[in-house]
């Protein structure tokens, strides 16, 4: 064996058991070719194939495993060495156990060490995988059967012994000791060496069958299959290379194919003596069928294997590989009575035989043999050398030999080997007639000898005897040469030699004419072709073209055999087996196009032997034999050669018939003979003769040729077409003279409109008529029916091929014309065809339950399918008003049909069609939903435009719901039916299953409006509703989920099989049709919030089926994944705890399952399963899976876990890492990773991060996780809006992946924040520069494009929109060209219109493609704003501690509203986004003052915020009443905080020198007052913002309460007070009290005031404390204050009816029910009044007291208030006595008031007080309150007791510690209530006040 060095075929084990590079299996490589696809995107399976080992084990496949050398031990050794791996006993995998399986395996299969080694590490590999597929627990078969509802589920149809859920005395699920055993190990061990041996097989032919030439007709050049990867045929290529095909197959001396028969007779010699396994134990039946089988399966793929060898040869044979394959052939019979040694394997033995006859006829070469024969017939025999691997005709000896073992074989009758003895008499015969030929030219030229000798004797005698030869002295003297060949060339050839000893053989008579008799006539040889050709070929090799190639062999036997054969039925049915394999209609309509395989109808099209002796033989003999021809065109049909205008060959012909054959009337006798010397039979009319008349003058009705029941007859009412008229002077032969006369006249006609008339008579003839008609006449109409059907299906599917832009079906639209030529000007062959369905639909209900043939119902069926693509506009109208479906009660024949004749004989041909015209139907709704709306054309028999029609949306509505409920019934009642061919049963669920998943995701997938019908798609909403009426009832139904459920449970027994790859493929598509049906159904109902559904119950019990759906097959796996994350993401979506996912698992088979899901896409690197996975991973740890979760998070299920802290000892280590693990691994590469498998992994670890505890501690132990993605994220250059599609989706998935690195950041900093560590946020700090550059700018948005092109759009589509087309969130969606409008979906409804497309890519497919690219760039980057808010706000939390973070997050917030003011983005769709990045702007400020941040950019923020609030309005009753007044709100809250900023003194760095804001404009600081442009501001802030914000405040709130808030009025005050204390703005009070005054804001506030009694919220006159406090703030502002004082502002006041309740016996007090009355009072009024006095003086201090003395009950309260027994009432009697800052403030302004007017009273006129007018004192008992104020300070301790808090804020200063260590208090708020009684004392006291 080669040398297996570290390469992808067997990489290091270090590598192999870490899961880096696991071994990639022959199955594996074989399932993944299949599915090109996967195939293609697969690097690793790239690698696999250019592995120098696998290209060496390929090229000898039937031997790839050597025998045991000390050569082989020692490499073995040296590769399980600890050096390349460790031993790991009690880990993840036992390195000594699997050395010893690798020697056990090697000394029991007697094979190398390293390939034995290399089994068991795959048996170690897929041992979960295995293990969960080994049978049900009790537990797990319970909860499968409660989800089918009890229903009792078959075995399954390839393991019909196997049940995958065993009844109480079948075979449990093997516990995992049992499964681990030795001797269970060992079984599997040899299982997984049978199946290596096996697929090695099935690989090499199918690299060699992508790389050989196609065929042995072909060409040297190595033409590859398109649809498989480039590296496919490179790979087999290569193959080829290494098994000698540069020199004709021989390798090292030997030829590959003779090493091949060896193999085989290897084979065939074991199998009688059986594996020789176990024999000390006598062997294991059990391993026996399984090796036997597999000794067959591998002959199978050995023959399958010569082949395609002998097929990609262009050489002859060699004679030693000839007769050694016929010698083998010959010592077991041709294997004709082989008996397997199990009854089990006798389904193998006929495609065994079948590849042998087929092996056998290939090896031949027949049409080379006999093309060489030709072009060497006269080489002599000196010239030909008998070496061994000479071809096999230039060797006498093996065709003598293989001359008597063929002629053997025919003797007895041996079918296998009647096409390889047919060729071989074909051969001789072809030699034979060389030989005769030659032998009468030698004897010709023998006679010619003669005559010159005699010549040449006579004219020596006349010239005088002279001799003739020689003269004397021996010159010579030549004759005159003659001019017939020499008779050197006439000597006997070696090939006569040949024919002579064959004749020799000992036989009585001639053995070549024996060969071939007994072929025909004994063996029947054509219908062996056939057989072969339909039964074989087709279902054994349809995938990879081997099928098509064998056919080809088989039609090259019947071409070479036509020169000895004559024209005959056999012939043709074997040819046009041949030509089509025997596929049906739905075969060629699913079938594509491979131009690198070889196509028998291009063999056959091409050929002039094939069309000059078979079809134009069938031609000149139509219509008198009519089905001849008719079937040849069907099958030539399928072949796509056309001319320029898009019409196929066949059509052609059809169309330009040069010849009709009829049988003559026998009264007509208007003809003559002519040419009679010629005797060529020729006769000439003489008068007209129709020929569509079948009575003559006579009346006697004509009669079809003796024999021949296939003659076309019509009867006389069709006479008179046009162009069906013989007329005079035509000329016709006479083909059979028996009366009456067959005539082949020479006549130009169109068969199409001749077929055409035939079956407008059909139509017209009465139901018994059609019942009465002969076989023939039925099966002319049905093959009539079938290939306009297939000439209409095959010219579309040509079209829709060669064109890039719409296609209209113009070409198959000019058949269907021209087969209407003939017909009555009522009907066209259309309405003709429909109504024969109708009369056979009528005709077979009359013979139910009798056996009737359905033929012709089907092919009109078929026709009515093949029309929907073209004129559905004519199917809609017919399928209404059609006995098919049951419409308004009537009709219903589809069901009567089934059930009453499809039922009875297993076979459901017509139900297929129907499902399939209701597939067809579906699309056609969609696709043409738009072009029904736009068009207006009138229903005309062949519309020039795409046929659409205007039907309805009532009708198809209709037909629609009529197809869907007998579908749903089939799905319901379908399993217990009997079926002859199990493909059909398969190809029905799935064909039902897909198509109701196509309605749902038609309906839902596209525009998210929540009304149904009017959706563009508003066809489909009925079906799609009923839909979900059946298949989401929350109402226990087990008929529609039953079907599913058996579907997944066959789906769990899928066959590993190598032969009849069709079936697999349809038993793989079913089942993977149910798992997307039940995504999507769970999807939708998600979608529209459906409750929770009994399906979707039911899918969680059937978790155990699902699992091992997914170890079943690979290609299980992504729909399995896709379920469970949309079933858990539901279920968390309707339950607060919602069903567990593995709950129906039993413990140790869920850890089984997690260990097969933890592969994740190995060992391909399959990057759509891995995403999905890890999007499951996501679903499951964010949606309350506790058990999956901690598995993922640990690698130990919780039981586990809890085991190990219960007995202190380790959990026993998974196999596998924790998923975590993986992730935090993988994602230290994050640079390396596909972006989307990147962001996949990303969101996983946000979510578990979100989610759980052990995730976080899992990342900080991880090393360098943190780290690589932070680099990662530093790194990261800007966002560039580019025009190269490629780049900017790679940068928009660049920028989702720095969101989620944003999310695991931020995430992480919070839990270390709480931790206390803050290290982390600073090493983070200096790496932001990205997100702080890019994250809040404004995205990318082309807004000219996207509203051109709605504009454009519904300009040109009237009857849509472009928003019809949006995604809704159905499917997940991808950056890219189709990210937001579905473009698929509106190119399949819009190709109608040129324009869509367009010219070089400009039409409108083009501008939505740019569309959803540029939607793709602005989701990435709001995708970012909302990460890295997150993360800034996280990071914020340590400002005070980074100064550089401080300046970054400055920026960030200029930037924010930098954004917003310059923004010009549609507000309909971003004006969450300006809102969002307000709302980050406001935190983020928030925290710069929490830091005390004074930088130039934070004081920038002042006028950003200015103009983005300027930017978004100016009138701020109309902003503030409007949707986006929050934005606004945000924005005030922001400008607050800017001005509080301003508010403190500059940092002295910035008091001379000049700074640069973000505004652009240069401000130079000054520590005294703020700068020109800020004092500007300020002016426009108070007099726009404040002034005009309050006043459109108070006018909402007068209009309409409700649109406004408190807050509103409180953050216009502390913009207004904040302001006010901006160093320097006193400088512009002036101007301020000039904006206030044209305002009118005092008038606005005293106003709000009155009303607040009648606007309180609950009774709490919360509007009352804010307009009081605003005006307080206004009059801050002396002059303001002095204005207010001229306005009577305290009069207005007294009149409000608030101030009512001062006046109450006991005024209003801190504890009362509406504590906020008394902070009006104590905070808002009596303030004012101090203001006034201090701002207007004296003038007005008669005002202030008599103002207060209106409220003498309020007076005495606060007098009395601090009495140590106070007798004051409150609400709640516990709080009698206690002090509260609010009392002590009032005692503070109160005293100091009183102080004030003292003075005031005693400097009299001094002061300004008006001359009479005695200003009064104050009605309180001012003594009382300066006791028990006194009393209170000297009692500390006391008063410390009595003090209570009562709102937050005085609650936080409670717990504040004081100012001031001297002032004796405990906290802020005991200091603060001191001061103010210490001042109010000292005012009570006379003085200490200046």
């Amino acid at each position: 064996m080669a040398p297996i060095g570290e390469s992808s075929y067997f990489p290091p084990l270090d590598k192999v058991f870490s899961g880096e590079q696991p071994i990639i299996s022959w199955k594996t490589a074989f399932t993944t070719l299949r599915d090109i696809d996967r195939a293609g995107n697969s690097s690793r399976l790239r690698a696999f194939f250019k592995d120098p080992v696998t290209i060496d084990l390929l090229s000898r496949p039937n031997g790839p495993f050597e025998k045991p050398t000390a050569q082989t031990k020692s490499s073995f050794e040296t590769r399980t060495a600890a050096i390349n791996v460790a031993p790991n006993a009690q880990g993840s995998y036992n390195i000594n156990q699997i050395k010893d399986d690798a020697l056990w395996l090697s000394k029991e299969s007697r094979i190398d060490e390293i390939s034995a080694l290399r089994i068991a590490i795959l048996e170690w590999q897929t041992r979960p995988a295995v293990h969960l597929l080994t049978g049900f627990s009790e537990e797990e078969a319970a909860s499968v059967q409660e989800a089918a509802g009890g229903t009792t589920l078959g075995s399954s149809v390839f393991r019909p012994n196997a049940s995958v859920i065993p009844s109480k005395s079948g075979v449990q699920a093997v516990d995992a000791a049992d499964f681990g055993s030795d001797e269970n190990r060992q079984l599997r061990l040899l299982k997984g060496y049978l199946s290596e041996r096996r697929y090695v097989l099935k690989v090499s032919t199918l690299v060699l069958y992508a790389a050989t030439p196609a065929g042995s007709t072909a060409t040297q050049s190595h033409r590859s299959h398109q649809e498989l990867p480039f590296w496919v045929p490179e790979a087999g290529n290569a193959v080829l290379k290494a098994c000698g095909i540069d020199t004709e197959y021989v390798v090292e001396g030997k030829s590959s194919i003779l090493r091949c028969i060896e193999c085989l007779q290897e084979r065939v010699e074991v199998l009688e003596m059986g594996s020789q396994w176990y024999k000390e134990e006598g062997g294991r039946p059990e391993m026996e069928d399984s090796w036997g089988r597999n000794q067959i399966l591998e002959m199978i793929h050995i023959l399958e294997l010569i082949f395609v060898l002998l097929d990609s040869s262009p050489h002859l044979t060699s004679s030693e590989v000839l007769l050694a394959w016929f010698t083998f052939m010959a010592k077991y019979g041709f294997f004709d009575r082989l008996e397997p040694p199990f009854p089990e394997q006798r389904n193998l033995l006929p495609p065994f035989q079948s590849m042998l006859s087929i092996v056998s006829l290939a090896i031949l070469k027949t049409p080379l043999a006999c093309a060489k024969l030709v072009d060497s017939a006269d080489r002599p025999r000196n010239e030909v050398l008998s070496r061994p691997t000479d071809p096999y005709l230039d060797d006498k000896t093996t065709m003598s030999q293989v001359t008597e073992i063929l002629v053997e074989a025919a003797g007895a009758c041996v079918e296998i080997a009647s096409p390889a003895g047919f060729a071989w008499g074909v051969i001789f015969q072809t030699l034979r007639v060389i030989a005769n030929s030659r032998r009468e030219r030698w004897e010709l030229r023998q006679s010619q000898k003669a005559a010159d000798s005699f010549v040449a004797s006579e004219s020596s005698e006349t010239e005088g005897g002279e001799p003739s030869a020689t003269e004397s002295g021996g010159r010579s003297y030549q004759l005159r040469r003659p001019s017939t060949a020499s008779d050197a060339s006439l000597a006997v050839s070696f090939y006569e030699e040949i024919l002579e000893a064959v004749m020799d053989v000992p036989l009585d008579g001639d053995p070549i004419s024996f060969l071939a008799r007994s072929a025909v006539n004994v063996n029947h040889v054509f219908d062996v072709v056939l057989r072969l050709a339909t039964q074989f070929c087709t279902p054994f090799g349809s995938e990879d073209g081997a099928g098509v190639r064998m056919r080809a062999s088989l039609l090259d036997l019947i071409r070479t055999s036509l020169d000895f054969v004559d024209y005959l039925p056999e012939v043709i049915e074997s040819v046009l087996a041949c030509l089509d394999g025997g596929e049906r209609y739905w075969d060629f309509v699913g079938s594509g196009f491979a131009p690198g395989r070889v196509d028998p109808l291009a063999i056959f099209a091409k050929d002039e032997v094939l069309v000059e002796k078979l079809f134009i033989m069938a031609k000149s003999r139509f219509p008198y034999e009519a089905l001849p021809f008719l079937k040849l065109c069907k099958a030539l049909a399928a072949y796509r050669a056309t001319d320029i205008e898009g019409n196929l060959v066949v059509t052609q012909f059809l169309s330009e018939m040069g010849t009709f054959t009829q049988v003559l009337p026998p009264a007509f006798r208007g003809y003559q003979t002519s040419r009679e010397d010629e005797n060529a039979n020729l006769i000439t009319a003489v008068e007209d003769l129709d020929l569509l008349s079948s009575k003559q003058q006579n009346g006697k009705p004509s009669s079809t040729a003796p024999g021949d029941n296939t003659a076309l007859v019509l009867a006389e009412d069709t006479a008179g077409k046009a162009g069906f008229t013989i007329l005079p002077n035509t000329e016709g032969r006479v083909i059979a003279e028996s009366k009456p006369l067959v005539i082949m006249w020479t006549h130009r006609y169109s068969a199409l409109t001749y077929l055409g008339i035939l079956l407008e008579k059909a139509s017209h003839r009465s139901h018994d008529e059609i019942g009465s008609r002969d076989a023939s006449a039925q099966d002319i109409i049905t093959e009539t029916v079938g290939l306009l059907t297939k000439l209409i299906t095959s010219t579309a599917k040509v079209e829709r091929d060669g064109k890039a832009g719409p296609t209209d079906g113009a070409a198959a639209k000019r058949i269907l014309e021209e087969a209407s030529d003939g017909l009555d000007r009522n009907h066209d062959i259309i309405s003709v065809i429909f109504d024969i369905f109708e009369a056979e639909l009528q005709w077979q209900q009359r013979r139910s339950g009798a056996e009737s043939s359905l033929a012709l119902v089907i092919n009109c069926a078929h026709f009515i399918y093949a029309l929907t693509s073209i004129l559905p506009s004519r199917v809609w109208p017919f399928l209404a008003r059609s006995r098919l479906l049951e419409l308004d009660g009537r009709g219903g024949q589809l069901a009567a049909l089934v059930a009453s004749t499809e039922m009875v004989t297993g076979r459901y041909e017509f139900l297929i069609s129907c499902i399939r015209i209701f597939d067809a139907l579906v699309e056609d709704a969609v696709i043409n939903s738009v072009a029904r709306k736009e068009t207006t054309e009138s229903l005309t028999r062949f519309a020039a435009s795409n046929g659409s029609g205007n039907v309805p949306d009532r009708i198809l509505k209709r037909v629609l719901l009529g197809f869907q409920k007998i579908i749903i019934d089939v799905l319901e009642s379908s399993p217990n039916w009997k079926f002859v061919n199990m493909t059909e049963k398969l190809e029905i669920n799935d064909m039902i299953i897909s198509t109701f998943r196509k309605i749902l995701s038609y309906s839902h997938g596209i525009d998210d409006s929540a009304d149904a019908d009017a959706k563009i798609t508003a066809v489909l909403a009925s079906p799609a509703a009923n839909l979900l009426d059946i298949f989401l009832s929350a109402s226990p139904n087990d008929l529609p989920i039953s079907p599913i459920l058996r579907i997944f449970y066959d789906g769990v027994s899928t066959p590993n099989s190598t032969l009849f790859l069709v079936l697999l493929r349809r038993w793989t598509l079913q089942v993977r049709s149910a798992l997307h049906f039940c995504v999507t159904l769970v999807r939708v109902g998600q979608l529209l919030q459906l409750p929770f559904s009994y399906l979707e119950k039911q899918l969680f019990k059937a978790a155990p089926l699902l699992v091992r759906l997914y170890a079943a097959d690979e290609s299980y796996r992504l729909p399995v994944v896709l379920l469970f994350e949309a079933i858990v993401t539901r279920a968390a979506f309707h339950f607060k705890e919602p069903p567990s996912l593995l709950g129906h698992l039993g413990p140790e088979r869920a850890k089984t399952f997690l260990s097969v899901l933890s592969a994740l896409d190995r060992p391909l690197d399959d990057i759509e399963l891995e995403i999905a996975i890890w999007n499951l991973l996501s679903a499951v740890v964010s949606n309350r899976q506790q058990w999956f979760a901690i598995y993922l998070l640990t690698g130990s299920t919780p039981r586990e876990s809890l085991k190990g802290k219960d007995t202190g000892a380790a959990s026993k280590p998974s196999r596998d890492k924790p998923l975590l693990t993986v992730a935090l691994d993988s994602l230290t590469r994050l640079h390396d990773l596909p972006p989307h498998k990147a962001i996949a992994m990303l969101e996983f670890v946000a979510l578990a991060e979100d989610s759980w505890p052990w995730a976080m501690a899992e990342i900080q132990r991880h090393s360098g996780f943190l780290g690589a993605i932070s680099d990662f994220a530093a790194g990261l250059a800007p966002f560039k809006a580019l025009n190269d599609t490629k780049t900017t989706l790679n940068d928009c998935n660049q920028v989702k992946m720095a969101s989620y690195v944003a999310e695991v950041l931020a995430m992480y900093l919070h839990h270390s924040r709480q931790l206390g560590d803050i290290s982390f946020g600073k090493t983070l700090a200096s790496k932001m520069n990205f997100f702080a550059e890019n994250a809040v700018r404004n995205p990318s948005y082309n807004a000219s494009l996207h509203s051109n092109l709605r504009r454009n759009f519904e300009k040109k589509f009237r009857s849509c929109k472009l928003q019809n087309f949006k995604r809704t969130l159905l499917q997940k969606r991808s950056f890219g060209r189709d990210y937001f409008y579905d473009l698929g979906m509106a190119s399949k409804m819009l190709d109608f219109e040129p324009s869509w497309k367009g010219t070089n890519h400009q039409g409108f497919a083009g501008e939505v493609a740019r569309a959803n690219i540029n939607m793709s760039v602005v989701e990435s980057q709001i995708a970012l704003l909302h990460s890295w808010k997150f993360l800034a706000v996280e990071l914020s939390s340590i400002l005070a501690y980074e100064p550089q973070l401080q300046e970054t997050m400055a920026k960030v917030v200029n930037q924010c509203l930098v954004s917003n003011a310059e923004t010009h983005l549609p507000e309909n769709i971003f004006g969450r986004l300006v809102q969002l990045r307000a709302e980050f702007a406001f935190v983020l400020m928030q925290r710069l003052v929490e830091a005390k941040a004074n930088s130039a950019s934070v004081r920038a923020v002042l006028q950003n915020t200015w103009r983005a609030i300027r930017s978004f309005s100016t009138d701020f009753e109309l902003a503030l009443a409007g949707p986006d007044a929050d934005y606004l709100r945000t924005l005030l809250k922001i400008l607050f905080l800017a001005l509080k900023i301003q508010a403190v003194s500059p940092l002295p760095s910035t008091a001379s020198a000049p700074t640069q804001g973000l505004s652009g404009s240069p401000t130079k600081q000054d520590n005294a007052s703020a700068s020109p442009e800020i004092t500007k501001t300020i002016i426009e802030i108070l007099g726009t913002a404040v002034a005009g914000g309050f006043r459109a405040v108070a006018t909402i709130l007068h209009d309409n309460p409700q649109r406004s808030s408190p807050a509103d009025l409180a953050l216009l005050s502390a913009i207004l007070q904040t302001a006010l204390r901006i160093p320097g703005v006193e400088m512009i009070h002036q101007q301020l009290v000039g904006l206030f005054c044209d305002s009118r804001i005092g008038r606005y506030a005293t106003t709000l005031y009155s009303w607040s009694d009648q606007l309180a919220i609950d009774g709490d006159p919360v509007y009352g404390e804010l307009s009081i406090l605003f005006l307080l703030e206004l009059s801050s502002v002396s002059a303001m204050a002095e204005q207010l004082a001229v306005e009577g502002v305290l009069t207005h006041l007294s009149t409000a009816n608030i101030m009512n309740y001062f006046s109450r016996p006991n005024g209003v007090g801190p504890f009362d029910e509406q504590p906020r009355l008394y902070s009006i009072w104590a905070r808002g009024i009596l303030p004012l009044c101090l203001n006034f006095l201090d701002a207007v003086g004296a003038a007005v201090a008669v005002e202030v007291a008599l103002f207060l003395n209106q409220y003498p009950n309020q007076l005495a309260r606060s007098a009395a208030s601090f009495e140590a027994k106070s007798t004051l009432s409150t609400a709640n009697p516990s709080t009698a006595g206690c002090i509260t800052l609010n009392m002590a403030s009032e005692a503070h302004s109160l005293a100091l008031i009183s102080f004030i007017l003292d003075n005031f009273r005693a400097a009299g006129a001094a002061t300004g007080v008006v001359a009479g007018i005695e200003i009064p004192e104050l009605r309180w008992d001012k003594s009382q309150l300066k006791e028990d104020i006194d009393a209170w300070l000297q009692g500390r301790r006391a008063l410390r007791d009595r003090i209570v808090p009562t709102t937050e804020k005085e609650m936080e200063m409670a717990r504040q510690k004081p100012l001031s260590d001297a002032s004796g208090a405990e906290s802020r708020l005991e200091e603060r209530i001191v001061a103010d009684l210490d001042m109010a004392l000292k005012c009570l006291n006379g003085g200490g006040v200046s």
